[in-house]
C-alpha cells in the first residue's frame, strides 16, 4: 500500500458516486452548460503544441465547500470560482493532507506526507524538518522556469531561496502586503481569551478594495505578471489569504448577506456529538463556538465568513481576467486549491484542525488549455466533474507530468493525470488520507465512506452518500464491520516521530513584570504543546499555573540557567515567583505556538542609540549601498529585528527628539520646529517614567531640547532683553537653561554636549578613554575615579566627538551594572560639521566625494562605538537582558543635489549620508525625510535575524520600554501616542493597524497601511501607494479622489487636536523648492 494512495478491493470501493445533493448537481450542470456555450480561453485560435506550459498555482486559505459549484451553503456567492470550475475539472471529493495550514502547505510544496516527514502541526518549522527538500517552485526553477509568487503560499514564510521573484520582497520572509485593519477592534464580542484578530473578529470596512490592500495587492501583482510576455515559461504562485480570519473585508462584500437572512450551516445538528468518541468530542469542543453562542454572534460570524469568501472570489476574478485577457491564456495550466476547510458550528466546533469532512474536504480545480501539455494534448474537458477521492499531495507529481518534467522520486501522492484525461470512468484505486496533529491519528476518505482513526484507537465511520454531513457514526454497527476491517487493514502503518522545533527557532513570549495587580486567571483552550521556560535569574524561581479562578498551582522550581519544558494550552497563564521571598516576579500568557518563555535576570536594561542626520541607506544590513562599513551594527541586526519601515515624528532634530523622548507627538507640547523649543518642563520623559521603577538613568551626547537662540517666543517671554538681538549676540544664562536640561528631565547621570563643550556630572578616566582616545586626555577630562560629581561641571574636550561620546557611554554602563539602567546615547554624527580622525578616514578610498568619505568615517566610528557597547554588555553578562534600539533622528540633508563642497567652507551643507531608496531629505515629509534606520535587539524577548516590515514609529519606544520595565501601561497609555511593539515583532501574522501622522512647517502627512497622503501649504497635494511605488514617483491624488479626501479629513482631524490646532497654511519658498525638485514628475 502507498500512503495516501491506498489500493482498495471490493466492488463497493470501486464505484465513484456524486456526493452532492440532486438539486445541486442539476444546477451545476446547467451552469456549466451555459458557461461552455460562451466561454473558451482559446477562442483566438489554438497555438502550436508546446512542451513548456506555464503554471498558475492559486492557493486559498481556510476555504471550505461553501462555494457555488460544491453547494456547501445556499447563500454563498462565488461566480469566479464557479467559472473556473466550469472551464476545467472540478474535483468534488478532494481532501487536504492535514487539517492545518503548516502541515498541509508543507506537504503540498514538498510532496511529502506528514507521516513521512514528521511535520504534523502549525508549531513546527518546515525548513528545520526538511532543510534540503526541493519545493515546487524551486524544482521548476531547476528545470529552467521563472518562479515567482505573491501572498501566503507556505505557512507565514516565503522560503526566498526557492523563488526568482516575490511580492512582497522574498528576503523579508513576510508574505503579507500592507493590509488595512481597523486600529480599534470593531466587534463588540467580549473576549474569551488572549487572542487578537482571530476566530472572533469580523467587520465590514468602509474602504475600497485597493485601500484594503492585502489580497488586492497580491492579485494586482499577479495580474501584472500574467499581463506580460516572459522569456521563460513560468511557475506563478498566488496566495489569496481570505477567507482566513480575521473576516475584515470592504463593506460591499457584506451587503449581499443581510444579517436577518443569514442561514445557519446546513451541516449543523444540535446533538451531533452524541455518537462521537471522547477524542472526537475533545477535538470538537473548543471555546470559540460556545463563546460566540453565549454572546449571540453566530449569524454575525457566518455573515463575516460568507463576505470573506465573496471577497476572495472577487480577487480570484481579477487574476482570471488578467490571465484570460493577456498573452498567456492559451499556454497556462491553472490549479486552484484551499489548504483546508473551516467549521462554523458543525459538531460544536468553530475552527479547523478536526478530522471531519467540513474541514478536510477542499475545493480543487484544474484547467489545462488545449495544445498546452504534451501529456494532455486535448486539454481538460471544460465543465467536467470528478468524484474520485483525491488528495492535494497529488499536485506536485501532477504538475510534473503535465509539464513533462522528470519525476521527483520521494513524492508521496499519485499523479492525477489519469483523472484529468477521463474524470468519470478512470479506475482510481486510491483513497485520500488526512493526517491529524497527533501521530497515529488520521481520516481516510473513500468514494462513498469516510473513516476516522484517533491516536487512542477510537473510530468513526460515515456513509457520505446518504450522510454527507457526517451526522451518524456507523463504526459500532455490526453491518459495517467488514468495511471497517478494510479501512483498518489498509490504513497507514508508518508514522514518523513528531519533530519538535528547535528552541532557537521559537517565538518568544512577552514577559509581564509584576505590578500591583496579580497575574490574570487562565483561559486555556485548544491542544497542549510544549513551552520552554528558561530561568535567567541569579536564584531559583518557582513556576505556577494560574487556574480559571486565578489561583496558582506550583509546577516546581527552575534553577538558575536551567530550562523547564511544560505542556500548556493557548490562553494559559503561568506566573513566576521567588520561592525565597514569596514575591511574584511576573507572568507569561501562552499564545498558540510552541514558545520560549525567558524569565529575565532583572528588569531589562535599555540603551537607545540615536544617530543624527543618518540616512536610511547607510547601514550595511540595509543592502542599499556598498561603500558603508558597519559590521557591529549589522551584527546587532542579526541578533535582533531590523525594521524596514521605521519612522520619526519629524524631519528635523529637536521636534523628532521630543517625540522619541516622551512617546507623545511633539505638537501636543506646541512644538512643530526648532524655534518652538524648548521642551516644556512638565513633559514626562522615558527617564522620568523609569526612575520610580528602580532604574538608573543616563544621558550622553546631543540633547537639543533646551532653549536656543532661534526660540523667538521663549526669548520674548523669558529674556525680553535678548528678543530683538541678532542671533550671534544672544546670551542665555545657565539659570534659564537648567530647567530644561537632562538633569531636570529625569537623568541621574549625564555627559551632555555635541562637539567640544560638555556639561557633565561625571568625568572620564584613562580607562574609559584608552581604546579610542589618547591617554593624555585623562589629565584634562578626568580624575581617574570615574565617579558621579555632586553637581554639574562644564568641561571642554577637543577630541573626536564620536569617541568621546562612546567613552562616556561605556563609563555609565560599567558603573551601573548592578542595577537596571536606561542609557540614552545620542551620537552627534554624521551631522555637520563633518570631522573624523585618520583612523576612520583610512577605511575609505580617497577618490570618493569628500563629504561622502567623512560621513562614512563618522558612521564607522559610531559602528565601532556600538561594538564596544555590545562587547561591554557581553563581558558583564548583560547583553541577553538589554534592549538596544538604534535609530536616527531624521533623514540626511542632501541639499537637493548633494554638492560636494569643501567641508571647511560650507559647514552646514550635505552631510554625506544617503537616504536611498527613498525620495527627499531632512526637512521634508517625503520618505527620505522621515523614514530612518531602526533596529531593536533584546535576545531574551525578541526574535533574531528577522525584519519587521510594518510601520513603526520612534513614538513606540517609550510605551515598549515602560511595559518591559514593569510600568503601568494602562495608566500611561492614554497619554502616549505610541504602542508597545514587542508583541508585534514576535508575530508577523498580525498586520500593523497603525496610522501615522506628521506635521512640520507648511507640511502635513498621514500614512495608513500602504497609502501616504502629503499636504504641502495651500496648493500641493500628493497621494502615494508605498507598496507599489516606494519611491513616491506616481502621484495618485486625482485617480483616487475619494481616498485622498478620506485621508485629508483624518489628517485634518488629527491636526485639530494639536497646538496650534489645524492644518498648516502658507507657501514657504524652501519647501516649495524641495517638492518641485523631488516631485517634479509626480504632478497629476
Amino acid at each position: 500500500m502507498k500512503i495516501l494512495a491506498s489500493h482498495r478491493t471490493g466492488s463497493w470501493l470501486a464505484n465513484t458516486h456524486a456526493i452532492d445533493t440532486a438539486w445541486h448537481t442539476a444546477s451545476w450542470l446547467i451552469f456549466a452548460a451555459v458557461f461552455l456555450a460562451f466561454y473558451s480561453p482559446s477562442m483566438a485560435g489554438e497555438p502550436p503544441l508546446t512542451s513548456r506550459p506555464n503554471v498558475l498555482f492559486i492557493a486559498m486559505d481556510d476555504l471550505n465547500d461553501w462555494i457555488g459549484c460544491l453547494g456547501g451553503h445556499p447563500q454563498t456567492l462565488t461566480p469566479n470560482l464557479d467559472r473556473l470550475a466550469a472551464s476545467g475539472v472540478l474535483f468534488t471529493n478532494a481532501h487536504c493532507p492535514a487539517p492545518a495550514c503548516n502541515p498541509c502547505r508543507s506537504a503540498i510544496f514538498t510532496g511529502r506526507a506528514p507521516n513521512k516527514s514528521g511535520l504534523y502541526d502549525n508549531r513546527q518549522q518546515m525548513r528545520e524538518i526538511m532543510p534540503a527538500d526541493t519545493i515546487i517552485p524551486q524544482y521548476f526553477r531547476d528545470q529552467g522556469y521563472y518562479a515567482a509568487g505573491s501572498g501566503k503560499l507556505l505557512h507565514y514564510f516565503i522560503d526566498a531561496q526557492s523563488w526568482d521573484e516575490y511580492f512582497p520582497k522574498a528576503e523579508s520572509e513576510n508574505p503579507f502586503p500592507q493590509t488595512y485593519y481597523p486600529s480599534v477592534r470593531p466587534v463588540s464580542l467580549k473576549r474569551g481569551g488572549p487572542w487578537q484578530y482571530v476566530e472572533t473578529d469580523w467587520a465590514a470596512l468602509d474602504v475600497t478594495d485597493e485601500e484594503f490592500g492585502g489580497d488586492w495587492s497580491v492579485t494586482q501583482w499577479i495580474g501584472e505578471q500574467l499581463g506580460r510576455e516572459h522569456e521563460k515559461p513560468f511557475f506563478l504562485g498566488c496566495g489569496i489569504y481570505r477567507p482566513h480570519e480575521p473576516w475584515f473585508v470592504p463593506k460591499k462584500y457584506y451587503e449581499p448577506f443581510p444579517l436577518d437572512r443569514i442561514q445557519l450551516p446546513p451541516g449543523y445538528r444540535e446533538d451531533d456529538l452524541d455518537d462521537v468518541p471522547e477524542s472526537g468530542k475533545q477535538a470538537a469542543r473548543n471555546r470559540y463556538f460556545a463563546h460566540i453562542q453565549d454572546q449571540g454572534q453566530w449569524k454575525q460570524g457566518i455573515q463575516g465568513y460568507l463576505a470573506s469568501i465573496h471577497f476572495a472570489d472577487a480577487m480570484l476574478g481579477r487574476v482570471l481576467d488578467a490571465l484570460d485577457s493577456g498573452p498567456n491564456a492559451n499556454n497556462t495550466i491553472v490549479v486552484l486549491w484551499s489548504d483546508h476547510g473551516w467549521q462554523l458550528g458543525e459538531k460544536e466546533h468553530w475552527q479547523k484542525y478536526t478530522p471531519w469532512r467540513a474541514v478536510t474536504r477542499v475545493p480543487l480545480m484544474i484547467r489545462v488549455p488545449k495544445a498546452t501539455s504534451q501529456t494532455l494534448a486535448g486539454g481538460t474537458t471544460a465543465g467536467a466533474v470528478c468524484d474520485a477521492p483525491v488528495n492535494l499531495l497529488s499536485l506536485y507529481p501532477t504538475l510534473l507530468d503535465l509539464c513533462q518534467l522528470p519525476a521527483k522520486q520521494d513524492n508521496d501522492g499519485p499523479s492525477l493525470l489519469p483523472l484529468l484525461r477521463d474524470p468519470k470512468t478512470t479506475s482510481w484505486h486510491h483513497d485520500s488520507v488526512t493526517f491529524l496533529a497527533k501521530p497515529h491519528g488520521y481520516a481516510i476518505s473513500g468514494p462513498s465512506h469516510r473513516y476516522i482513526h484517533y491516536a487512542d484507537g477510537s473510530e468513526e465511520l460515515y456513509d457520505i452518500q446518504t450522510d454527507p454531513h457526517e451526522w451518524t457514526n456507523l463504526a459500532a454497527q455490526p453491518a459495517m464491520q467488514d468495511r471497517l476491517t478494510v479501512f483498518r487493514n489498509e490504513a497507514p502503518r508508518e508514522f514518523a516521530e513528531r519533530v519538535e522545533p528547535s528552541v532557537a527557532s521559537l517565538a518568544k513570549l512577552a514577559w509581564h513584570p509584576a505590578t500591583a495587580e496579580d497575574a490574570p486567571a487562565s483561559r486555556p483552550d485548544g491542544n497542549p504543546f510544549p513551552v520552554h521556560f528558561i530561568n535567567k535569574q541569579r536564584h531559583a524561581v518557582e513556576l505556577f499555573w494560574m487556574d480559571r479562578q486565578g489561583q496558582g498551582k506550583s509546577y516546581g522550581r527552575i534553577d538558575p540557567g536551567q530550562t523547564k519544558t511544560q505542556q500548556s494550552r493557548p490562553g494559559a497563564v503561568w506566573s513566576i515567583g521567588n520561592p525565597a521571598s514569596d514575591e511574584l516576579l511576573g507572568h507569561f500568557v501562552i499564545a498558540d505556538r510552541t514558545a520560549l518563555a525567558v524569565v529575565p535576570a532583572t528588569q531589562p536594561n535599555v540603551i537607545v542609540i540615536l544617530t543624527d542626520d543618518h540616512g536610511w541607506a547607510d547601514l550595511g544590513c540595509q543592502n542599499e549601498v556598498d561603500d558603508v562599513l558597519t559590521p557591529h551594527i549589522d551584527a546587532l541586526a542579526e541578533r535582533g529585528v531590523r525594521c524596514t519601515a521605521g519612522y520619526v515624528t519629524s524631519p528635523q532634530c529637536s521636534p523628532s527628539r521630543v517625540g522619541l523622548m516622551t512617546g507623545r507627538s511633539q505638537q501636543r507640547f506646541g512644538i512643530d520646529t526648532i524655534p518652538d523649543m524648548p521642551l516644556p518642563s512638565e513633559a514626562v520623559t522615558i527617564a522620568e517614567r523609569l526612575q520610580p521603577l528602580g532604574y538608573r538613568t543616563g544621558f550622553v551626547g546631543k540633547w537639543h531640547l533646551e532653549p536656543n537662540v532661534t526660540c523667538v517666543d521663549w526669548l520674548r517671554r523669558e529674556l525680553p532683553a535678548m528678543a530683538g538681538k541678532r542671533r550671534h549676540e544672544i546670551r542665555i544664562p545657565w539659570g534659564k537653561i537648567q530647567p530644561y536640561s537632562p538633569a531636570a528631565q529625569g537623568f541621574d547621570e549625564y555627559f551632555w554636549g555635541e562637539l567640544r563643550n560638555y556639561r557633565v556630572n561625571y568625568l572620564l578616566d584613562a580607562d574609559d578613554l584608552a581604546e579610542s582616545l589618547p591617554a593624555a586626555v585623562a589629565a584634562t577630562t578626568g580624575t581617574g575615579t570615574s565617579t558621579v560629581l555632586p553637581k554639574m561641571k562644564q568641561i571642554q574636550n577637543g577630541d573626536f566627538r564620536i569617541d568621546v561620546q562612546t567613552a562616556a557611554a561605556l563609563s555609565f554602563i560599567k558603573r551601573n551594572q548592578e542595577s537596571p539602567f536606561y542609557l540614552q546615547l545620542n551620537y552627534y554624527g554624521p551631522h555637520t560639521p563633518l570631522e573624523a580622525t585618520q583612523k576612520y578616514l583610512d577605511r575609505f578610498p580617497t577618490d570618493m566625494p569628500t563629504r561622502r568619505r567623512y560621513a562614512l568615517a563618522m558612521i564607522s566610528a559610531i559602528d565601532d562605538g556600538v561594538g564596544q557597547v555590545v562587547e561591554t554588555l557581553e563581558d558583564q553578562g548583560l547583553l541577553e537582558n538589554t534592549l538596544i534600539v538604534l535609530t536616527s533622528d531624521n533623514g540626511a540633508p542632501l541639499k537637493m543635489t548633494r554638492p560636494d563642497t569643501p567641508i571647511d567652507r560650507d559647514p552646514g551643507g550635505w552631510d554625506g549620508s544617503l537616504n536611498d531608496p527613498w525620495v527627499g531629505e531632512k526637512g521634508m515629509l517625503s520618505e527620505g525625510g522621515i523614514r530612518v534606520p531602526m533596529i531593536w535587539s533584546l535576545p531574551s524577548q525578541l526574535p533574531s535575524g528577522t525584519t519587521y516590515d510594518w510601520p513603526l514609529s520612534t513614538l513606540d519606544i517609550a510605551p515598549s520600554v515602560l511595559k518591559l520595565a514593569g510600568g503601568n501601561l494602562v495608566e500611561a497609555g492614554p497619554e502616549l501616542d505610541g504602542v508597545n511593539v514587542i508583541p508585534l515583532m514576535n508575530d508577523i501574522q498580525n498586520p500593523s493597524t497603525r496610522t501615522l501622522y506628521f506635521r512640520f512647517w507648511d507640511q502635513a502627512a498621514i500614512r495608513r497601511g500602504k497609502w501616504k497622503y502629503i499636504y504641502v501649504g495651500d496648493d500641493r497635494r500628493f497621494l502615494f501607494d508605498l507598496e507599489s511605488d516606494q519611491h513616491e514617483h506616481r502621484n495618485l491624488v486625482d485617480e483616487h479622489t475619494e481616498l485622498a479626501h478620506k485621508l485629508y479629513e483624518e489628517l485634518k482631524n488629527w491636526c485639530g487636536e494639536l497646538k496650534p490646532a489645524g492644518l498648516p497654511t502658507g507657501k514657504k519658498l524652501r519647501e516649495r523648492a524641495w517638492y518641485d525638485f523631488y516631485f517634479q514628475d509626480t504632478t497629476p
